[in-house]
């Protein structure tokens, strides 16, 4: 049994100001619980799971012991941000990103507004698999900790340093970066053959900023055969990292 103040503080979380007010944040799932206990790299504060999840991970729960909660369904039910909770929820530090790293020479990505979730979570997975290690999110952005963005990063947030800076705050640590925007009408993506830079993924429905796009060096377009107005930005984004890291 937990107390009605420990979940209203982790209900709490689900909020972006109190995640940042208390610099934590909220993990659901067994597959990325079991990614954060065993990375090592992140401070937690509680684990809250059923028995089930219990029994079935002892090993990399026992070091976790002081602060680790059995609960049941419905106490697991009240802490959840989905209809159907989880067996186990981890409250955690944030991750400390490292802000004074050498961009030059490396492939980069930057979203400029976006604001799906599901969008920011796939983009990190994908950075995650073709091995860029930074992405930089711009303050309009999704909120890294946003429950479903964790969710959808299926554990490459550990992996991946993901940076809060605007674009001027991004150029201010290199103004040397190649920057490569992707936008409707620009050069073919899969003719191509540049040097380490900046991938500039836009919002949904708005794309990127004129001022963006105006100081970028080269628009990328993903060719068109349907009829189709768009493509989703996680896909988009998937298929430029994958012309350009050939």
């Amino acid at each position: 049994m937990i107390s009605k103040s420990l979940i209203k503080y982790v209900q709490s979380l689900h909020l972006r100001k109190n995640r940042q007010k208390y610099d934590k944040f909220i993990a659901q799932g067994p597959k990325i619980a079991i990614e954060i206990i065993n990375s090592d790299s992140l401070e937690l504060e509680y684990i809250f799971a059923n028995r089930e999840f219990i029994v079935s991970n002892t090993k990399a729960l026992d070091s976790y012991r002081e602060i680790l909660f059995e609960v049941n369904e419905k106490e697991l039910e009240r802490i959840s941000t989905t209809k159907t909770p989880n067996s186990v929820t981890i409250v955690a530090n944030k991750r400390l990103n490292n802000t004074k790293v050498n961009l030059k020479n490396q492939w980069i990505l930057f979203l400029d507004r976006i604001q799906d979730p599901g969008n920011v979570g796939t983009i990190i997975r994908t950075a995650d698999w073709f091995g860029i290690n930074h992405i930089i999110l711009s303050p309009e952005c999704a909120d890294l900790y946003n429950p479903k963005v964790l969710q959808s990063t299926m554990g490459a947030f550990l992996r991946i340093n993901v940076l809060n800076l605007s674009f001027e705050e991004m150029m201010n640590m290199d103004s040397s970066l190649k920057i490569y925007a992707a936008a409707l009408n620009g050069a073919n993506v899969f003719k191509q053959n540049l040097e380490p830079g900046v991938i500039v993924i836009g919002n949904e429905s708005k794309g990127i900023q004129n001022k963006i796009l105006d100081a970028s060096d080269i628009l990328l377009t993903i060719p068109a055969k349907g009829k189709a107005e768009s493509l989703n930005a996680g896909v988009a984004c998937g298929i430029i990292v994958s012309s350009l890291l050939q």
